[in-house]
């Protein structure tokens, strides 16, 4: 890595210093205040079509909790949030308020410009889910949730790249079309698509074939929290990698407005 895209990679981490801080409180906070309210002993009463979806039927559980509250729904639409910000900054905002102009008037490619940012934020959210990471296996045990660690671990995993799946989405949105309102509606529009279908998808004929569109099928599918590794998930890990790529071929040939 030559110099000029080290100074963007960590120019990326630096203006985000602040920020980061408080998201990194928040999700601490977020995910104490509710994996501390985990009662094995409460009964789960009969449950809806749709609670089921959404696992709330299994709460009595550590595996069944969080599924359905941390790992399955709260920490990955906050960080959904996060991914689609940053990007839409990246790429199209900075296009739209002709900044983006003063960074290629250095000598640094568009490519490695747009890489090297999305790199930062991969790096971010490889922090985030460590923070996630350690704060449940402590929690795990202390409450005594059952959930093997191996398991924890692998779910944690799928959940960096379920959001690197949404990041990746982002990114490429505002490489392609350089306007931000479109890049933040098709992030959050995909976001909220993959998580519904995926939640309702057994409930549905007419969704159960879109399931294999939505990221959380491949993150959540093969009950990771349960069963550990499913080979599906390495769909999280070729789908950013052409999406980035789609992304860069077209940021790096069409006109931008500067």
């Amino acid at each position: 890595m030559s110099a000029e895209p080290r100074a963007v990679f960590g120019k990326a981490l630096r203006d985000q210093r602040r920020g980061l801080t408080f998201w990194a409180v928040g999700l601490a906070l977020v995910t104490l205040m509710y994996t501390s309210s985990f009662d094995p002993d409460k009964a789960t009463p009969d449950s809806s079509g749709f609670q089921k979806a959404l696992s709330f039927d299994d709460l009595a559980t550590g595996p069944g909790f969080l599924r359905a509250t941390i790992l399955g729904m709260i920490v990955p639409l906050l960080l959904l949030v996060y991914v689609t910000i940053t990007g839409a900054k990246y790429t199209a905002a900075e296009e739209e308020t002709g900044l983006l102009d003063l960074y290629l008037a250095q000598p640094i490619e568009r490519g490695q410009l747009l890489l090297q940012r999305f790199t930062a934020t991969c790096v971010v959210i490889a922090g985030f889910s460590v923070l996630v990471l350690l704060e449940l296996a402590v929690l795990n045990a202390a409450l005594d949730m059952k959930v093997e660690f191996g398991n924890l671990l692998v779910a944690v995993l799928g959940l960096a790249l379920l959001v690197i799946t949404f990041a990746s989405v982002a990114f490429a949105a505002g490489a392609v079309t350089g306007r931000r309102s479109l890049t933040l509606a098709l992030t959050a529009g995909y976001g909220a698509f993959a998580f519904v279908v995926n939640a309702l998808a057994t409930q549905s004929e007419v969704l159960e074939p879109l399931k294999y569109l939505s990221a959380f099928h491949y993150y959540l599918g093969g009950s990771p929290l349960r069963e550990g590794f499913d080979p599906a998930m390495l769909v999280l890990v070729v789908a950013p990698v052409v999406l980035v790529a789609l992304g860069l071929t077209r940021f790096k040939s069409r006109d931008l407005n500067v």
